[in-house]
């Protein structure tokens, strides 16, 4: 192969990998928030696969000349710091870090597919292939979850009697209720400015920063918190 050519081998997996390194931290992060020891087993095994894979791509770009990959996504960072903010309002909930990993999938999935759309040499379309069936897996697998977690059997909270539910509790539900709906507003406009464009990356990613540290302080604590621990 030409020296371009290997460039553009090293080029296409080092995009790659930067995805891969996105599902690595997305499900390290997700194993230490959730609270279901079943599905904290599940992340931390999902996130051996994605470090595995990493080093597997890393090993093919140091043998086409290039050097390994051990950064994350724009997108990525912007979109963890995104999360942050949101538990900052709301608090971590089980639904919400499953969702986040499916999403995050669902990129990854896409990441693969832009790789194999580049003329590669068969070697190297094969671990892309294989990897890109595992992370299918996987997409299936958080689905299946998330189905689990809402079929017919689940609670749907529909059959609480408001007579038995005390008002702070009704009022304290209803705010979250609001602050999720403020979130999902403020997340799907910051998600249109990265993709029009309208917005520098860095100028978003430190507007969400700035507004993490805001919700949660120098400690990593909310307000709330820290005014407890006070008292």
């Amino acid at each position: 192969m030409s020296a371009n050519e290997n460039k553009k081998v090293v080029e296409v997996l080092r995009e790659l990998n930067e995805f891969v390194h996105d599902g690595l931290e997305g499900y390290e992060r997700a194993a230490r928030e959730s609270k279901d020891q079943l599905r904290q087993d599940i992340y931390r095994k999902f996130s051996q696969q994605r470090l595995a894979f990493a080093n597997e791509l890393n090993q093919i770009i140091q043998r086409y000349g290039g050097t390994p990959e051990h950064d994350t996504t724009n997108k990525g960072k912007l979109y963890r710091q995104w999360m942050d903010f949101k538990a900052a309002l709301t608090g971590n909930d089980e639904a919400a870090i499953l969702g986040s990993n499916i999403y995050g999938e669902e990129w990854a999935q896409k990441a693969y597919r832009d790789a194999l759309d580049n003329e590669l040499p068969y070697d190297v379309r094969g671990v892309i292939l294989r990897q890109r069936e595992a992370s299918t897996d996987v997409l299936q697998r958080l689905h299946q979850i998330r189905e689990n977690a809402t079929g017919p059997n689940a609670p749907t909270g529909t059959e609480t009697d408001d007579s038995i539910v005390p008002a702070a509790v009704r009022t304290n539900l209803t705010l979250k209720t609001a602050l999720y709906a403020a979130g999902a507003a403020a997340g799907a406009a910051l998600v249109y400015a990265l993709i029009t464009k309208r917005i520098p990356t860095d100028r978003l990613m430190a507007s969400v920063s700035n507004l993490t540290k805001g919700r949660t302080g120098s400690n990593g604590k909310t307000a709330s918190q820290s005014k407890k621990a006070n008292q």
